[in-house]
This record gives structure tokens, sequence and C-alpha cells, in this order.
């Protein structure tokens, strides 16, 4: 997000109304942990620096870090829950606040992140998770059954049709749950959740979309023969990245590779251990352990209509 310059003086004098000088430098070495404010702001050390040029000075070189959100995200801590072992009160919080509302982030009380609005614009990262930083996600992963029998039996427009109208599919059903391409290569790709309950947001995800592949299949789709796919769902700690060659060597995606050759199966929906544990029992029940209940580590849903 660009700061501009009113929202950055508005952050100055929270700082200046809010705490001395000791505590904004005490506040600053949380993200820079080697900050020398008297060397940054050129004041000499036996000198004692105004609040007003400290606050500015600290500001712009937490803005030139990027680390503008991180500054947000502790003086809401502070407000909440002190400073030091002291009750602290920090002004213009809200109209703060209100200013990044504006310029399309939103505060994540759960994560305690600021993340970007859906509403407003969407990124591979929400705007929020960094680049070599670790976090845990959920992953869906979907896969076309029989992608290089269909490229060559169909013409170039039905098969860029019929995948494109999958893609549309997919998305439609991740959107609704802030769900987030991270691979897509015209025969499937995978899907990255991180809010909220991600695991359930995954499967929820899954199992729409294993609904309408059904739907379409029976209404518009293009091919003499119903469209086939398999869906995996793994979650774990995964590093963040936007090098997509580095991301497909992660552990996460080698479970996942694992899971489509050797469990996922068509129309149906394999989940890892992690995830089935993490699901509400209702939709736990839902899918079925492939091998010993006690040990299995996978588990599969498969879409079965009663006649």
């Amino acid at each position: 997000m660009q700061i501009s310059r009113s929202l950055a003086n508005l952050c100055a004098r929270a700082l200046i109304e809010s705490m001395n000088v000791r505590d904004m430098r005490h506040l600053v070495k949380r993200m820079i942990p080697d900050y020398d404010l008297y060397k940054q702001s050129g004041f000499p050390e036996s000198f004692a620096i105004p609040s007003i040029d400290a606050a500015k000075q600290i500001i712009g070189d937490i803005i030139n870090h990027n680390l503008f959100f991180q500054l947000i995200q502790n003086l809401i801590h502070m407000n909440q829950e002190g400073f030091m072992g002291e009750k602290i009160r920090i002004s213009y919080l809200n109209d703060i606040l209100k200013e990044i509302y504006n310029n399309g982030y939103l505060f994540d009380s759960e994560n305690q992140m600021f993340v970007e609005n859906p509403q407003v614009q969407i990124s591979r990262n929400w705007g929020a998770l960094q680049e070599g930083e670790s976090y845990t996600l959920a992953f869906l992963s979907i896969d076309i059954i029989g992608n290089t029998k269909i490229v060559k039996k169909y013409s170039k427009e039905i098969v860029e049709t019929t995948y494109t109208e999958l893609n549309y599919i997919v998305q439609n059903a991740i959107n609704k749950r802030n769900g987030r391409f991270w691979m897509w290569e015209g025969d499937g790709g995978v899907i990255a959740f991180f809010f909220r309950n991600k695991n359930e947001d995954a499967i929820l995800s899954a199992m729409e979309i294993m609904n309408n592949i059904f739907l379409y299949n029976r209404t518009i789709c293009k091919l003499t023969e119903p469209l086939k796919i398999r869906i995996s769902v793994h979650s774990g700690v995964c590093e963040y990245t936007d090098k997509i060659s580095y991301f497909k060597n992660m552990g996460v995606m080698k479970t996942i590779s694992e899971m489509e050759k050797n469990h996922s199966k068509e129309n149906s929906i394999c989940i890892s251990y992690p995830v089935r544990m993490m699901l509400d029992g209702f939709i736990a029940n839902q899918f079925t352990s492939l091998g010993s209940s006690s040990t299995s580590k996978f588990y599969r849903y498969k879409l079965e209509w009663k006649k």
C-alpha cells in the first residue's frame, strides 16, 4: 500500500501524543532491533531529541523498511494490552484504521495482521504474506483426468472453452471463501486458503466444485463425454514465495503429488489426516479412510447420486 503524506503525519501525531521518545525507541526496536534513532536523525547523543523530530524520523524509516502495517499492528496490540507493563491509549488509532480501510485493507483480528479487502482487490498473497516467511495454509489441488486425450480429440476452441469454464467454476467457489490461485496451468492447479477455518473452506470449495462439475457435464459441457476431475486437499506449514518453481518443490506440494498419484480418484476428493482433524464432525464423517481407520493418512469423499 502506498502510504500518503497525510497518513504518515497522522501516525507521527499518534506517537507524539501517546508516548515519550524513550517508548518510541523501544517500539521501533521491536521491528528493527539495531535501530539507532540518533544515527538516523543526525542529532548528537548528548542532545534530547524533540518528540516531533523523533516521531517523524521513526515513521519515515518504518515506511522505508516496508514495516508500516507491522507498526500499526503493534499500536493496536499496545492499545489493547498495554506497553512495558503500563496501560496506554493510542491517539488517532481509529482514524488511522479508517484511512487504511479507505485504501483497500482490513485488519484481521484472528491473525493480527492487515489483509487486502477482497471487494477492492485480490492478489496472490492477500496483501499480507511476506516472501520467505512461513505460514500454515490449506491447499486444494484440482486436476483434469485425461487431459492429453482431450487435447488430441477436440478442437482448440472446444478445449479452451471447456478449460475456461472449469476455471470459472473453480474461481466462483474459492472467491466466496477468500481462496487464492497459487498455480493454474489450464488443466488444473493449486489454490491456497489462509484465513478463518482454512481447512473447512478448502473442503467446502472442493465439494462445491465437484457438485458444479456434475451439473456442468449434464448441461453445457461441449465434450462428448463427461469432464472428469480429481481433487486433493492438504494443509501444512509453507514458506511463502512468488517463485512457482520453488513452490513446486516444497514439502506440502510433494504430499499433494503423492495424493494425486496414489490416492486421488475420478470425481472424488482426497484429504490428508491434518485436514480431517480440523473439520467439523459432520463434514469429517463424509470421508472414508483409505486403509486401516486407526493408521490411515488419507481419506476420500466420492460424489454419488442415488437414483
